[in-house]
């Protein structure tokens, strides 16, 4: 058995199709299949489970799946130690945000990064979290950190904190600024919500079913700084993680209120391709992200308390 033949079954499993790992590794799905059949000749058990459609893992396939990702984790460590060792701390980084995070929590962590790490470059990714984790899965990214809650084949999800979450609205609303609220009292709230899978949106939805927030009217706008623009401008809220409402409290033209009731949150995760650890260089970018997303707790808490 060797590398090529455990990244193809990787790619296979994750990709349930030859072909489809096949074009992912730039390969001849034919060269797939021979490698595939091979592999299950020397192991003596059955991998795949194949149909007109592609390939589904046998269960014997996806235990002998986790062992060989273990593998190809342990052979990128060993070669980005080497790299570092022989180079410090240069390269490439392809990390992806969440809007609000690359908004609010990202900015003061990439100045710092940019003056520490001259020999980095860096490539900033951030829009829809379905096509963020998609990117992450086709190692399109490094990492991305956001909300995320499916787990996903070829994806490795490591789980951040759960943080709270702001009422923020256009101060023609006549909310007082920073007065904690029961959204229930709030009565006929002509609500923004946020459209992205994932996100707080199923949450808001269940809570509104549950009669603990009471709407008048709904809007779904895709773009964050789009619907943040529309609730500045209007007698609009919306509600959306502290660190947006934190990045606002400047801005006269919205109310920011923490949310005592119904009890909602986010909970954001660092994701990235499960057949490689991050890199030094990545590694060190989320940790300055870390650092100024825990400086943001830190200051919305003593603001509230």
């Amino acid at each position: 058995m060797d590398l090529r033949q455990i990244r193809y079954f990787v790619a296979a499993c994750e990709e349930r199709s030859l072909s489809a790992a096949a074009g992912r590794l730039n390969c001849t799905a034919s060269g797939v299949s021979q490698q595939m059949s091979a592999l299950e000749g020397r192991l003596a058990t059955v991998l795949f489970e194949r149909t007109r459609r592609g390939v589904n893992p046998t269960a014997a396939g996806w235990r002998f799946y986790d062992r060989c990702l273990a593998v190809l984790r342990a052979v990128s460590e060993a070669e980005m130690e080497l790299e570092d060792f022989a180079a410090g701390l240069s390269g490439k980084v392809s990390a992806g945000f969440a809007p609000g995070l690359a908004r609010s929590v990202l900015p003061q962590a990439l100045a710092r990064y940019t003056r520490d790490f001259a020999n980095v470059d860096i490539e900033i990714g951030s829009g829809a979290a379905d096509a963020l984790v998609h990117e992450a899965a086709e190692g399109a990214l490094d990492f991305y950190v956001g909300q995320f809650s499916r787990p996903q084949a070829g994806l490795t999800a490591i789980s951040i904190g759960t943080y709270p979450v702001a009422l923020i609205s256009g101060s023609r609303l006549g909310l007082t600024q920073m007065a904690p609220v029961h959204l229930r009292e709030l009565a006929n709230l002509k609500l923004s919500i946020p459209s992205a899978t994932h996100s707080l949106r199923p949450k808001i939805e269940e809570a509104i079913r549950a009669g603990d927030i009471t709407v008048e009217r709904t809007i779904s706008i895709a773009s964050l700084s789009a619907g943040l623009e529309f609730v500045a401008q209007n007698d609009w809220s919306s509600i959306l993680p502290f660190w947006i409402g934190l990045k606002m409290l400047g801005d006269e033209r919205v109310t920011i209120n923490p949310i005592e009731a119904p009890e909602l949150s986010v909970r954001l995760a660092l994701i990235h391709p499960a057949q490689r650890s991050l890199s030094r260089a990545a590694r060190q970018l989320y940790e300055y992200f870390q650092q100024e997303l825990r400086s943001s707790e830190t200051e919305w808490r003593r603001i509230v308390g």
